[in-house]
């Protein structure tokens, strides 16, 4: 079990009915506290954590309600972190702390930044491969995109042990890098979260108007040798609409790719939740505990959920429905005593339904959540 051994300030600035709290640290002293807790997953080694920016930027969340898509983690700004918190009731939140302009050589600009933060851990990865899993938001959605410059953010990676350039993890599959301009309404929407509808819950959760889906980092390492890594994040000409990263907790990981491919178990089973909810009835949980005791008996590298609805709704809620009902499953798992490396939460919306949806029934039917096990070998 990890332990908090470091004390955030005393007050939340800002919540919303206490479904996404933020606390921002008090002191920078604890900082690694901070990354050892909410952060660190398997695998890795930290041996120094160093952090530039304001105290107020940086900091802890918990998504009670599991609406944004990281329940749990890190979180930096470009602001106050704690003004993140929903719900969305401006347009342009943002804190200016004036006194903090800076210039790293990390991000090639011709603009001015400020408000910066810059966390740096060096570490040693135990394997071969290394992830984390993260989401970017900003007030800047959607009224910047397309403009010149945008806020910006890198996850740079370099090793210690040799002379090689630094590389930049927040990139695209095109390999150009996560900003404004490249994934909003228009253009990679696939990767994209709207938060500027007032009837949406994730308005009522989150202060960013716009914001990324959960997306991983990933690479090829060499197993027990030093890196680095920066995480840098900036305002670029403005310092008026923060920007932001959530760093999903244990999720900086190292594994091994060699590990003997195994055949994945896949399984469909029909949990029922409430009508239009990620809550399950009362009624499941005696069928969730008798699963979770069957699968006491093994080990996996991986589980994934995968979540469907039937098609009642628009494609996009039932999008994020079936995303949130599949995390509902894996929160469940994380709580009892199955052992699992690693979970992972999907959703496919209406979009593979098993039967018609022409009757209540069949509709049931397609209110399902999959399981695919993939089993440890030893």
């Amino acid at each position: 079990m990890r332990f908090v051994l470091f004390f955030f300030s005393l007050f939340i600035y800002k919540y919303s009915s206490a479904q996404f709290v933020v606390k921002p640290l008090s002191t920078r002293n604890h900082v690694q506290e901070l990354v050892n807790n909410y952060f660190l997953g398997d695998g890795i080694k930290i041996t120094k954590v160093s952090y530039k920016g304001k105290i107020e930027a940086i900091g802890a969340f918990t998504d009670y309600n599991n609406c944004v898509g990281i329940p749990k983690g890190m979180a930096l700004s470009t602001g106050s972190v704690s003004a993140i918190a929903g719900p969305n009731y401006r347009n342009n939140t943002g804190a200016n702390f004036g006194d903090y302009f800076f210039f790293d050589e990390s991000l090639i600009t011709k603009a001015s930044q400020c408000d910066g933060v810059v966390l740096e851990i060096e570490f040693i990865p135990l394997y071969d491969s290394l992830s984390f899993k993260f989401q970017f938001g900003s007030e800047e959605y959607p009224e910047f995109v397309g403009k010149e410059f945008n806020d910006m953010f890198l996850f740079e990676l370099k090793p210690m042990f040799i002379k090689a350039k630094p590389k930049n993890l927040a990139i695209l599959p095109d390999k150009k890098m996560i900003s404004i301009n490249n994934v909003n309404a228009k253009k990679n929407n696939e990767l994209y979260i709207d938060n500027t509808n007032p009837n949406n819950t994730l308005y009522q959760t989150i202060e960013w108007d716009g914001l990324t889906k959960p997306m991983y980092v990933g690479t090829r390492v060499h197993a027990d040798n030093p890196y680095h890594l920066k995480i840098l994040l900036t305002d670029i000409e403005d310092c008026e609409y923060d920007s932001g990263v959530l760093l999903e907790a244990y999720s900086f990981r190292s594994f091994s790719s060699k590990a003997k491919k195994t055949l994945p178990i896949k399984k469909s089973y029909a949990f029922q939740f409430e009508n239009n909810k990620a809550t399950f009835i009362k009624s499941q949980e005696n069928k969730l505990k008798q699963l979770a005791d069957s699968l006491y008996r093994f080990s996996f590298d991986s589980i994934v959920a995968i979540g469907h609805t039937d098609n009642n709704g628009t494609d996009s809620a039932n999008q994020i429905l079936s995303e949130l009902r599949a995390q509902a499953i894996i929160e469940y798992f994380k709580n009892t005593k199955i052992k699992c490396v690693n979970y992972t939460a999907l959703g496919k919306g209406s979009t593979v339904p098993l039967v018609p949806n022409i009757s209540e029934s069949n509709k049931a039917v397609n209110r399902r959540v999959e399981l695919i096990f993939y089993p440890k070998i030893k």
